[in-house]
């Protein structure tokens, strides 16, 4: 296979399946990117054959497909959508000659190391650089929490998986411990997932009215968010402002976990809808905060701008770079 023949690469989650053709001749380029609904085909394969057949120029014999889930042995069954397919077949049924499958947040962090500087965005002011050398990390809340570390091994990359978004939340602070206590009638075990993910505006937005011994009003967490950008100091105002405060010290959490010296790098689709007010959040002075460890301040913290990371990072794994 030549290093400009084209490859599919997919990024499958419960609502959204994105397709492209990829190119990995020079540098990693996304062509013909199409998004389909889940909803609309009743597999993997169906919807992978839809996508080809609107495609032009030559047919891949190579695809990269990055899951919303658990990948492991022949056969997957996706968490958030009824699909369920075996490497085997989903193989011979697209007509490739190989299929590669892994996890959406192995697929984001496998594209750290391809990500253009025009691509990322500074969140707060590190007083050290990216080490080239070190561990780069990244963290993306949406409908769950993702979490992945690629660290660097010889001339390639070997990627970490995680399911770090399931540890137990931390509070930091008074009224964060009288959330913890609130949530905890409901569930007796409060991961952070609960509480900084897309239901976790829901559960610190009903926490907060109980503490306050109002009417929880019942608001989609996108309800919620558009209530917040519209006035910071209302009751959705201090939501936001709280989740951004919580992923600050899960942020700084999990680089000290995973001593990432490379960075830590924000992904998912929360972020870019509470840009503004994440911007000018308590994000970047909660990371550093982690008392003897003064290093954290050193690293840097970034959002990826880029659109399809996952896409791109399932174009790089074909590339035999990684371990």
């Amino acid at each position: 296979m030549t290093v400009d023949a084209p490859i599919l690469v997919a990024d499958i989650g419960g609502t959204n399946a994105r397709f492209a053709i990829a190119r990995t001749g020079g540098r990693i380029s996304l062509e013909q990117v199409q998004i389909l609904a889940t909803r609309d085909y009743d597999s993997l394969q169906a919807a992978a054959l839809a996508y080809l057949g609107q495609t032009t120029g030559p047919r891949p014999t190579l695809a990269s497909i990055a899951i919303a889930g658990p990948v492991v042995g022949d056969y997957i069954r996706m968490t958030n959508c009824p699909w369920a397919f075996s490497r085997e077949s989903l193989t011979a049924e697209l007509g490739m000659t190989r299929v590669i499958l892994l996890n959406d947040f192995e697929a984001i962090a496998s594209a750290l190391p391809y990500l253009d500087a025009d691509n990322l965005l500074n969140i707060g002011q590190a007083t050290g650089d990216m080490q080239a050398g070190g561990t780069k990390l990244v963290i993306g809340p949406g409908t769950g929490i993702g979490v992945a570390a690629i660290t660097p091994i010889g001339d390639g990359w070997k990627v970490l998986t995680s399911e770090g978004g399931h540890v137990g939340f931390a509070p930091a602070d008074d009224l964060e411990r009288q959330i913890l206590r609130t949530v905890k009638y409901k569930y007796p075990r409060v991961s952070v997932e609960r509480v900084i993910s897309g239901q976790g505006f829901s559960t610190l937005h009903q926490a907060l009215a109980t503490l306050r011994g109002e009417e929880v009003e019942k608001l989609t967490p996108s309800e919620i968010t558009r209530r917040a950008l519209r006035d910071p100091d209302s009751h959705c105002g201090q939501v936001v402002d709280i989740f951004c405060s919580i992923l600050g010290t899960f942020a700084g959490d999990m680089a000290v976990t995973f001593n990432a010296t490379g960075g830590v790098y924000l992904a998912g689709g929360i972020l870019p809808k509470i840009q503004d007010f994440f911007l000018g959040s308590q994000f970047r002075a909660r990371f550093e905060d982690k008392g003897r460890l003064h290093y954290v301040k050193t690293i840097p913290t970034v959002q990826i701008m880029e659109k399809q990371p996952a896409l791109v990072g399932a174009a790089a794994r074909t590339q035999g770079k990684f371990y």
